[in-house]
């Protein structure tokens, strides 16, 4: 083994350091099980670690550093924590308690599917305790992607966290397509995030931007977009770059559904309008069966509420075919302008007082 937590809780490179310089910082401890190593050296094998008794895990040494900054992290917080607890039958990464709450927290550096994310969350808060999974080896950048895992995590938590050195982030925003989302990170010291953080942090710039190249490019027509949308917004006389602005909502709970953000809104915008006497929950749940998925029950009442609260903070009625519908491509882009920023200061407003 290349590498061991030594006395000072760094980690101890033995490609880097002679033997000399690592036995002064004896005694040694393994990064994943944190049972005791020693230092070895033979006539075919390099200096290395080895196990009095394995521990049977083989992880890179980035992602075992990572797991080690983040258990650093917690214990600084008050948090006594235990590395490669069995949990179930499941060896979960970090098992954090401080006496109030005990957490699970699974630094997540493989791929992932979202119905493994969903299975071993139930395993977890089955077993009576609270699931944080980190999205390892990811970075703090401006335009992220999100694998399906993740963007369950955002929907579950209302943010996404991430360590970075030493340091953790948490991602807040809303989805802008399948893979990527708009927002902001933030330097945390716990595990909390408000499912209003998003939209106090609302960037109306950026958001417009992005509405901008959608209305200006629309989806390439598709065999399902030319269905749920192209035919049904000829026989209207509307154009796709020609919806109403509400068509293009930031709303958070979209993380919880693997449908385009803006197609899934435009699609509900032609249900409700086609059928107007629908109740506001078949709409939404129609509109996911139309895309092939199925929603959960969860996702159809974040959604509605959500939807419902953001047609109230711009005066806007749940009757859509009360929307203003643009002429003009700058009508249109004026009109998102103008109801973005109103609510960007909305927020500013709300959040001060």
């Amino acid at each position: 083994m290349r590498y061991a937590i030594g006395r000072t809780g760094e980690y101890v490179d033995t490609r880097i350091t002679n033997r000399r310089q690592i036995e002064a910082l004896a005694p040694f401890s393994c990064p994943d099980c944190h049972e005791r190593v020693i230092l070895k050296e033979g006539v075919k094998r390099r200096l290395h670690f080895a196990h009095v008794h394995s521990c049977g895990r083989g992880e890179s040494a980035s992602h075992q550093q990572e797991k080690w900054n983040v258990r650093q992290w917690l214990q600084q917080r008050g948090y006594a924590v235990d590395q490669e607890v069995t949990v179930g039958g499941r060896r979960a990464d970090l098992v954090a308690s401080n006496g109030t709450e005990t957490l699970i927290v699974e630094v997540q550096a493989s791929p992932l599917d979202a119905e493994t994310y969903w299975q071993r969350t139930a395993h977890y808060t089955g077993a009576g305790f609270q699931v944080v999974w980190l999205a390892s080896g990811m970075r703090p950048d401006p335009m992220p992607a999100f694998s399906p895992w993740m963007r369950a995590e955002l929907a579950r938590k209302h943010a996404l966290f991430v360590p970075a050195g030493r340091q953790l982030y948490r991602f807040v925003g809303c989805p802008t397509s399948l893979r990527r989302g708009q927002g902001n990170w933030v330097p945390v010291d716990n595990f909390n995030a408000s499912p209003f953080e998003p939209y106090y942090r609302f960037d109306a710039h950026r958001w417009t931007q992005r509405v901008r190249r959608s209305r200006i490019t629309p989806p390439y027509p598709t065999a399902v977009y030319r269905r749920l949308v192209l035919e049904r917004l000829y026989p209207l006389g509307m154009l796709p770059s020609l919806l109403p602005t509400c068509c293009y909502l930031p709303l958070p709970a979209l993380w919880g559904i693997h449908i385009h953000p803006f197609d899934f809104q435009v699609v509900l915008y032609l249900n409700r309008r086609s059928f107007p006497n629908d109740s506001v929950k078949w709409s939404i749940e129609k509109t996911c069966l139309q895309f092939g998925v199925t929603p959960t029950s969860d996702f159809l009442e974040v959604f509605e509420v959500q939807w419902k609260q953001l047609l109230n903070v711009f005066d806007v009625s749940p009757d859509v075919k009360e929307w203003p519908v643009p002429r003009t491509l700058e009508a249109a882009l004026q009109s998102d302008v103008q109801l973005f920023q109103g609510f960007q200061r909305f927020m500013a407003k709300s959040y001060t007082n």
